[in-house]
């Protein structure tokens, strides 16, 4: 008997490295900093005393250069994925998680594609982001599995952060950041990302009105 297998609905992880991230990195780490010595913490996912920014980095000029290579991105996700344009990014916010902070279980509603973009990385202490199988069907009954499983039947998921690197994934997967565990003192033991929203955007005659009620117009690409 010859067995077959398919894999039916697929949760795809997309993930980037962008070129220039050093430079891009040591710019916004500089920036990040003044701006939450300016700007109290959000009350968030963030946890363990994390400062979360307000969401409207998307629409501060500094950080444009972060925001069209986000564009970049997403374009060839939507292409991947087989979504029509247009594309809108919702909003956008900076996360810095001092040793012991951490980001709670969540996931993002109203939007369709979430992620995150890495800043810096203590060097000690590269804790993960960790993704659950959306599916409840799937998290009613938890059976006995054998070791080594391969990574598409897992049912959570860790991927380690990379300094430069852009992970991006339908925003109803749930997920959450472990805790910082770095030793190293002051700015070292800092983990600084950026995360965002993107939405497919109106594109017909019929829903040209939402365009002038959504929040999330200003950013529409001209």
């Amino acid at each position: 008997m010859e067995l077959k297998r398919q894999l039916m609905w697929p949760t795809p992880i997309y993930s980037a490295n962008f070129p220039d991230s050093k430079t891009l990195n040591k710019n916004l780490i500089k920036q990040i900093k003044a701006w939450s010595k300016k700007d109290k913490s959000v009350d968030k996912t963030n946890a363990g005393g994390g400062w979360h920014s307000p969401t409207d980095m998307n629409l501060r000029e500094e950080y444009n250069p972060l925001t069209q290579h986000l564009f970049n991105m997403i374009a060839e996700v939507f292409k991947d994925y087989g979504m029509e344009p247009k594309i809108g990014l919702g909003n956008m916010w900076a996360n810095i998680n001092p040793p012991g902070a951490y980001n709670k279980y969540h996931i993002h509603p109203n939007t369709d594609f979430s992620g995150v973009y890495y800043v810096q990385i203590p060097k000690d202490a590269a804790n993960c982001i960790w993704l659950e199988d959306p599916r409840p069907g799937a998290n009613i009954q938890l059976p006995r599995r054998v070791k080594q499983l391969p990574r598409p039947l897992w049912r959570i998921t860790k991927i380690p952060p990379v300094e430069g690197e852009c992970l991006m994934f339908p925003a109803w997967v749930p997920h959450g950041v472990e805790e910082n565990t770095s030793k190293l003192k002051g700015d070292k033991g800092l983990r600084i990302s950026v995360s965002f929203n993107f939405i497919q955007t109106p594109n017909d005659e019929n829903q040209a009105h939402l365009h002038k009620t959504s929040s999330w117009a200003n950013t529409l690409p001209k």
